[in-house]
């Protein structure tokens, strides 16, 4: 009878238990990060036309942020001196990065602000295929980024 007593308290504890260690100090629950977030840095930047590789960039540099939802990324301006930057939200799921961008660079903006990125991804490291035609041609940007934090 005893062992049929304690059950609520051992329930309660594990709950008491579950709440405590997912609150911070100011009493609010602490956000669970995604395995997304961090701070990412370009390594590799690969550009096709068809299949055929038209260039391999290793010194490019860019940056992405992902952090509680939100997305910000940055490059060096193009030869052209056009900048190249962005910021909004995203969502993750099922290895593909939606971000959906509120501000950007002037040579960033069109109709399309969405962005749906399948990813490949390991512990520090991931790769994300943008893919876009102009006439007949299908382009492949690849980019790869390694984990700083």
């Amino acid at each position: 009878m005893k062992k049929k007593a304690a059950l609520p308290y051992l329930v309660l504890a594990g709950v008491l238990l579950g709440v405590c260690c997912n609150s911070v100090p100011d009493g609010k629950t602490a956000k669970t990060s995604h395995p997304i977030d961090g701070v990412w840095e370009l390594s590799h930047f690969y550009h096709l036309a068809n299949g055929d590789t038209l260039s391999v960039d290793t010194s490019k540099v860019q940056h992405k942020i992902y952090l509680d939802g939100h997305v910000i990324w940055n490059t060096d301006p193009a030869p052209d001196a056009s900048e190249w930057h962005g910021y909004g939200t995203y969502t993750f799921k099922n290895d593909t990065i939606t971000e959906t961008l509120i501000s950007m660079s002037k040579s960033m903006q069109s109709d399309v602000n969405t962005y749906v990125i399948p990813i490949e991804r390991s512990k520090n490291t991931y790769k994300q295929v943008n893919t876009y035609k102009r006439n007949d041609t299908v382009f492949h940007n690849i980019e790869v980024y390694k984990k700083l934090n």
